[in-house]
């Protein structure tokens, strides 16, 4: 009997021995970190289009999967590229909704800020082909969501309607003004992949070979903060106050029990970090306006064509792997809804490739657009393909940001002059 109870209390010491290293084994990822290697996606082979006719292109490639994390079930990491730029890093990023606290920007508060920040380096660029002289100028923004029919077979998510104001501080005439609203709105790429539809190359890659550096590994968030050659480039920071925007109370929402429908925005702020060696550098700062969201800052670099590295991901790199994330968020609670019919999904993933344009670049004709978007879901499970196929399509018809870009979008874009609305 004495060696009896010691054999059970050894094999309850190794048992706890191997709980506690499995704990300490969990990898602390970083919110925003650049990286040297970017792993190529799996189900299709990134492209650099070539330029014509004065354009260029930014071909935005993602690849995203899930961290697994007891406590926040939405924790997801990506890495983000530009094909073929050499002085654009890769980065990895983090998103996470619904704990509390929020350990890194949710899905659309990537899409959100990549949104505003991308019209202000359209504004700035105007700006100086114009030869205006602007004391400051930012851009504030609201997109509008909703879920529909939530945990049935006919689960919809949209985006419903964005608004977005330019607000310039400045002496030069209105008519000037008017000038650089509609210049700048002609040449914002994901303005124009909201406001029209945009056509999608779409595949679900369901138990496939490739599953190589793709599976879920466990892990958790333990700072907002990000650092990059001494800067802060991601923090938590104090509640907004926009000028031409309010800011309405949080939606109260329990991740483990939805209500049938629900809607939501997510709010945001764009304005220039006043670096001279990266004019194109933006401090954003945005929050869904949901509880126990918390308000992000982030920092994006567009200075394209400027000498030294670039500081932080561009404004299209947050945008295309805000949607990256947003996916995966979907296919998340669809997993649990789809284990309630008994159907098993093991793991998921999903891979990107956005095809931005300018043409005539850095003239006064200057247009911008989205041309072409790859989306690949990646399933594993042991379900019957179909219904495992069903899994990923209901999920890409949930998700928000997908959503925006497939379909026309209702935009509204102001610019105050001085306080004052101009058009």
């Amino acid at each position: 009997m004495k060696t009896k109870r010691n054999v059970n209390l050894v094999t309850v010491l190794i048992a706890l021995l191997i709980s506690t290293t499995a704990a300490y084994a969990q990898e602390n990822y970083t919110v925003v970190k650049r990286v040297d290697n970017f792993n190529q996606p799996t189900t299709f082979y990134p492209t650099k289009a070539t330029p014509v006719n004065g354009a260029i292109s930014e071909n935005v490639v993602t690849s995203a999967k899930r961290i697994l994390n007891q406590e926040k079930p939405f924790l997801k990491k990506g890495v983000v590229k530009t094909v073929g730029e050499d002085k654009l890093s890769a980065w990895q990023m983090t998103s996470d909704e619904g704990g509390n606290p929020q350990s890194a920007p949710n899905p659309l508060t990537y899409f959100t800020s990549g949104a505003a920040s991308d019209l202000l380096t359209q504004v700035e660029r105007s700006i100086q082909i114009m030869g205006l002289d602007v004391e400051s100028v930012k851009v504030e923004t609201e997109f509008f969501f909703r879920w529909s029919d939530i945990m049935t077979d006919k689960w919809s998510g949209f985006t419903d309607k964005v608004v977005t104001n330019i607000i310039v501080k400045s002496n030069e005439p209105i008519e000037k003004i008017k000038e650089l609203k509609e210049m700048a709105v002609r040449a914002w790429s994901i303005g124009e992949s909201l406001a029209n539809k945009t056509p999608i190359n779409k595949a679900n890659i369901i138990n496939g070979a490739d599953w190589d550096g793709k599976a879920a590994q466990t892990g958790q968030i333990p700072s907002p903060v990000s650092t990059d050659n001494g800067r802060t480039i991601t923090n938590t920071t104090s509640p907004l106050n926009l000028q031409t925007i309010e800011v309405k109370p949080d939606l109260d929402m329990d991740m483990n029990n939805f209500p049938k429908d629900m809607i939501f925005s997510e709010v945001g702020i764009a304005e220039s970090a006043n670096d001279p060696k990266r004019p194109y550098l933006h401090k954003i700062r945005a929050k869904s306006l949901t509880a126990h969201y918390e308000t992000w800052e982030l920092y994006s670099d567009d200075s394209r064509g400027y000498e030294g590295i670039n500081a932080a991901p561009t404004s299209r790199e947050y945008f295309t792997l805000g949607t990256s994330f947003c996916l995966m968020s979907q296919l998340t609670p669809n997993q649990k809804y789809f284990a309630k019919k008994r159907i098993n999904i093991d793991d998921f993933g999903v891979e990107h490739q956005f095809n931005y344009r300018e043409s005539n670049f850095m003239t006064p004709t200057m247009t911008g657009e989205m041309t072409d978007v790859v989306t690949r879901i990646l399933v594993k499970s042991d379900a019957d393909k179909e219904l495992a196929n069903e899994f990923a399509v209901q999920s890409l018809r949930c998700c928000f940001a997908g959503e925006g870009i497939v379909y026309e979008t209702e935009m509204e874009t102001s610019i105050y002059l001085n306080g004052k609305l101009v058009k």
